[in-house]
């Protein structure tokens, strides 16, 4: 089987469409990568966002109990003085 120069020029044609679509595939890929990207950029955004709304709560819960606890020794030192100076009294 012999190629013309005819046949040669049709194979190459098809070939270079066919390298175009894969080119234009591979562009919309690129892009849609680019977009899956800017997703995962917006999604860890909002993880640190979230990440700092904990630790914040974090420390306002530590600062509550530590509230309590100071709150519970002066009214323990008040109750104290309030019944040493009830004692005193004649």
């Amino acid at each position: 089987m012999t190629m013309n120069g005819e046949d040669t020029h049709a194979k190459m044609d098809r070939l270079l469409g066919k390298v175009d679509a894969f080119m234009v595939l591979q562009s919309e890929q690129g892009r849609e990568i680019s977009a899956i990207g800017e997703r995962v950029a917006k999604v860890e955004a909002g993880v640190r966002a979230t990440r700092d709304i904990v630790q914040a709560w974090g420390a306002a819960k530590t600062l509550s109990r530590f509230v309590k606890w100071a709150a519970g020794i002066a009214a323990a030192l008040l109750g104290l003085a309030a019944a040493i100076k009830g004692v005193n009294r004649p």
